[in-house]
């Protein structure tokens, strides 16, 4: 099943409310990827850069029956993007490939680092911008 996944800056739930499948030139710091299910990768990211149990991300646009929806990730997660080493980064990228394959969503380590790497980056940015970091993704 294709999946379109989009990680952005915004300032509030307001202008997420704007973004999506339909309007993916909306102007906001973004990183675009595919082919998983984001709301799951977070809370696995969260364990592996910062240790013990995720936290729930906060819903911004529920899910109706359209497989639209958008949420923002916990702090905890993007304080532990920006505080990673790029080699840190790559080695929990591996680790989440391979928790993909046993969870049969086959990310290939390579792709994983590429998104952890932009994700870091767009954390940042979050961080600079002193706005919270969202997600949207569509799953038909």
């Amino acid at each position: 099943m294709p999946i379109t996944v989009e990680f952005f800056v915004a300032p509030d739930d307001e202008v997420t409310a704007q973004v999506g499948p339909r309007q993916r030139r909306h102007g906001l710091p973004a990183f675009a990827c595919a082919d998983f299910f984001p709301d799951d990768a977070v809370a696995d990211w969260e364990v592996l850069l910062a240790g013990g149990v995720a936290t729930d991300s906060r819903v911004a646009v529920p899910m109706k029956n359209d497989g639209f929806t958008v949420f923002e990730l916990p702090s905890r997660l993007c304080s532990a993007l920006v505080q990673a080493s790029s080699s840190r980064l790559v080695e929990v990228a591996g680790a989440w490939a391979e928790l993909a394959t046993v969870k049969d969503e086959g990310v290939r380590a390579e792709t994983a680092a590429e998104i952890l790497m932009g994700l870091a980056d767009l954390a940042r940015r979050a961080e600079s911008l002193r706005q919270p970091l969202y997600c949207w993704y569509f799953a038909p």
